[in-house]
């Protein structure tokens, strides 16, 4: 049996509705790092269960969030080369984009901010652009995490791969759970409700001194 079968026949199991996308780079050298925000929000709606399938090019999770069943995907390509893996996942699952979220790391949205997108343009985020040019579409859902922007004189390059200070981790731990809560709800709810409520929450949360 080739690989793309056995892709097919495992990576997603009958029945989801949505995929779930975390973004961010695999391996223990990267774990708790800025880029990878979106996989720990896929961490947290799997309930840190460790039932997770590990495939030539992601990592999948197939169960129930918020009632409603889905796959969760973490791809092992690296951000900047995340987009086939998404495809290959939409295309197993029959899915369409408007049944896609990701989650995804934001420069330019203050840290700790979590702010729900519909549709629209990669915002230089080099993961979204792959996405983009793998799916086909732009109309997908994004839940982004704020990770701020890096210091003056450093390269944004280097930041998102930095692990946050301990001085962030509370606030950036309880960024990761709203994250989480709002993938929730744009399952059950009206995508420009959830929007509404997640935006309008303008005051940023910031790192304790």
């Amino acid at each position: 049996m080739s690989w793309l079968r056995r892709f097919r026949r495992g990576s997603n199991e009958p029945g989801a509705t949505y995929l779930i996308v975390g973004l961010g780079n695999p391996g223990p050298e990267y774990a708790g790092t800025r880029h990878n925000a979106g996989f720990e929000v896929c961490n947290r709606l799997a309930q840190r269960r460790r039932d997770w399938r590990r495939r030539r090019d992601a990592r999948t999770w197939h169960g129930e969030v918020a009632g409603v069943t889905v796959t969760l995907l973490q791809p092992r390509t690296y951000v900047n080369a995340s987009g086939p893996a998404v495809a290959r996942a939409l295309s197993a699952a029959g899915l369409s984009t408007d049944r896609l979220v990701v989650v995804q790391d934001d420069l330019d949205l203050a840290f700790a901010r979590v702010r729900v997108r519909d549709g629209g343009s990669s915002g230089g985020h080099r993961g979204i652009e792959s996405i983009l040019q793998s799916v086909g579409g732009a109309d997908f859902l994004r839940v982004k995490v704020g990770i701020g922007r890096p210091p003056p004189g450093m390269d944004p390059a280097q930041y998102v791969l930095e692990r946050f200070a301990a001085s962030e981790r509370e606030a950036i731990d309880d960024a990761f759970d709203r994250a989480a809560n709002a993938v929730r709800a744009l399952l059950t709810r009206p995508p420009a409700e959830v929007m509404q409520e997640v935006n309008q929450q303008h005051a940023a949360v910031r790192p304790r001194d």
